[in-house]
């Protein structure tokens, strides 16, 4: 059997002669690079690698192993393309919806169902190879999923890497904020993850005291464990906002579950509040093309940051008004936290908050909530 090592060494050969041959250029489709392959047969612990694949110019780490050949990824990788990617029970199967075309493979099988709006039927089609049920998720062939969902793959020789083009036209691709409008003073405070009962009222007294109206990106289970000071975050003038229910990873979770995740929290803060708050943060500021899009579908706009105090960590007062100082800017949306697990994490952030008021103030500045700052109303 020939060692995986001396199979990657002899690819890298392969394409250098290959590329040598091309003067057009160094890309190659990537079925040539798939098809090289067959003769390997590694087991899944030799093969399973990572690296990043390049969607849209831009780089996703993946895991990934070549089966029969073929270049296998977790099924949730396509979600980076813009594509919805769920789990159907009944059937044991993956589902990848995009570009009008729903794409269903199997558990353990070497055929798949596609469906097209388009033509409004679903066609059973063979695979190259079977979809693989592994330990950290399901694998399906890269190259057969995304081609039957318009997309383009290739594969660069020299750079050794896999490039997609996923042919979303710009118009469609959903918006992430980082800033708003950068032609007034205007500065919007956020605070994630509560809300709590030691950090959250220090820092709602701090900023009724000052006047200043704030944005806080709550977790569901939070409100529902501190109803009323979830009120009165909105009763004193404040943007209540969303951050899912549990703080989990959004690229780890399928379309549904991020959609449960959001939707249950829109929910909880309804019934507490009266109010449908449709700003949204993804926790980590960790987040897919697909997941953005899905929610965009469902009335959310996506909010990270311009300014990221890293109070979570523990820093000081000093070293939090460190950050703003050399950060801050026209527009910017600073990043703190009114809930730690870790008693005394956030100590430096109620402390620096008077003092980053008053000194953003002094230079101008006009505290506003995100939605002031993107609507301008």
């Amino acid at each position: 059997m020939i060692k995986f090592s001396q199979s990657i060494q002899q690819a890298s050969a392969f394409f250098r002669r290959i590329a040598g041959k091309n003067k057009k250029g160094r890309t190659i489709p990537i079925l040539c690079f798939l098809l090289l392959f067959t003769f390997v047969r590694p087991s899944f612990a030799e093969t399973i690698a990572e690296a990043p694949i390049m969607v849209d110019g831009q780089p996703v780490k993946t895991a990934y192993f070549l089966q029969n050949g073929h270049l296998m990824v977790p099924a949730l990788f396509f979600k980076n393309t813009g594509a919805s990617v769920d789990w159907n029970v009944q059937y044991q199967s993956v589902v990848v919806e995009k570009n009008n075309t729903i794409v269903a493979l199997y558990s353990g099988k070497n055929y798949a169902d596609y469906y097209t709006k388009e033509s409004g039927n679903w066609v059973r089609d063979n695979l190259p190879t079977t979809t693989t049920p592994l330990s950290d998720g399901t694998y399906i062939p890269l190259l057969y999923t995304a081609q039957k969902l318009g997309m383009k793959v290739t594969y660069n020789s020299e750079l050794s890497r896999t490039f997609i083009d996923t042919n979303t036209p710009p118009a469609e691709k959903p918006i992430v904020y980082y800033v708003g409008d950068t032609t007034e003073k205007k500065i919007a405070l956020t605070f994630d993850d509560g809300p709590d009962s030691i950090y959250t009222p220090q820092i709602l007294d701090i900023l009724l005291e000052k006047g200043v109206h704030a944005t806080f990106f709550v977790l569901g289970q939070q409100v529902k464990l501190f109803p009323e000071l979830t009120k009165r975050i909105v009763n004193e003038g404040h943007l209540i906002a969303n951050h899912t229910w549990s703080h989990p990873e959004l690229p780890k979770l399928t379309t549904s579950q991020v959609v449960q995740e959001v939707e249950s929290t829109r929910s909880e803060i309804a019934k507490v509040t009266g109010i449908n708050s449709f700003f949204f943060r993804p926790p980590y500021g960790s987040y897919t093309a697909g997941d953005i899009r899905v929610l965009s579908e469902h009335g959310y706009r996506s909010i990270l940051w311009s300014v990221d105090t890293l109070d979570w960590s523990g820093l000081s007062a000093e070293e939090i008004l460190a950050i703003v100082n050399r950060d801050k800017s026209p527009g910017g949306i600073i990043l703190q936290h009114d809930f730690q697990a870790s008693n005394g994490k956030l100590d430096g952030t109620v402390q620096a908050l008077p003092k980053m008021i008053d000194q953003l103030r002094g230079e101008g500045y006009q505290f506003v909530t995100v939605q002031n700052l993107l609507d301008g109303n």
